[in-house]
């Protein structure tokens, strides 16, 4: 009787310590899959500050057929290479844009499979046009996909969203509060 007792007791122990070590590991793949696609964002950030739009197709699966790309500013999804081309290296066309900065916060990766990834987060961005004599910024919300490939993660579907508009001003006007109110407001609530 103490023997099956033992016995149930080890397997027991066994088995959480499997689970354990289960939710361990997935635990380090998740921390892990939020680094490696954040290396991408970054290298993405830099491209995007260098002014070279084109040099953004490397960071993309070239073996894919049909990459889709839907930047916020656009009416419809950009779908296969000569779309996304001409998006990001637009020659002969006018320059539109003096100056970008682009930042993605927020990150928020998984695994879909060993190979493929998904990624939610934001992206702000900091830009001034040739037509409008101030810059301007937004927070977008963006949606990716990823494919693994040897020289690391590649895009394979992006998507930016901006927020309904009332959403996106009411935001506008809780960033314009005065640094000071929250004091402000807490001494006259204890009134």
């Amino acid at each position: 009787m103490r023997r099956r007792v033992f016995v149930k007791s080890l397997l027991a122990g066994l088995s959480g310590a499997t689970l354990t070590s289960t939710a361990q590991t997935t635990a380090a793949a998740k921390t892990d899959i939020n680094a490696e696609i954040s290396a991408l964002l970054h290298e993405t950030e830099a491209r995007w500050d260098s002014q070279n739009t084109a040099s953004l197709k490397e960071l993309w699966d070239t073996e894919d057929t049909e990459p889709f790309y839907l930047a916020g500013e656009q009416d419809d999804w950009f779908a296969g290479w000569d779309q996304l081309n001409a998006y990001l290296d637009p020659r002969g066309g006018p320059k539109i844009t003096q100056a970008i900065r682009v930042r993605f916060y927020d990150i928020r990766a998984r695994l879909l499979s060993p190979d493929l990834a998904f990624a939610a987060y934001w992206m702000r961005t900091d830009m001034k046009l040739v037509f409008q004599p101030k810059p301007f910024a937004s927070d977008n919300r963006v949606a990716a996909v990823f494919r693994r490939k040897p020289g690391g993660w590649r895009y394979l579907a992006y998507m930016e969203a901006f927020q309904a508009p009332n959403m996106y001003i009411n935001k506008l006007m809780e960033k314009d509060v005065a640094d000071d109110y929250q004091q402000f407001f807490d001494e006259v609530s204890k009134r």
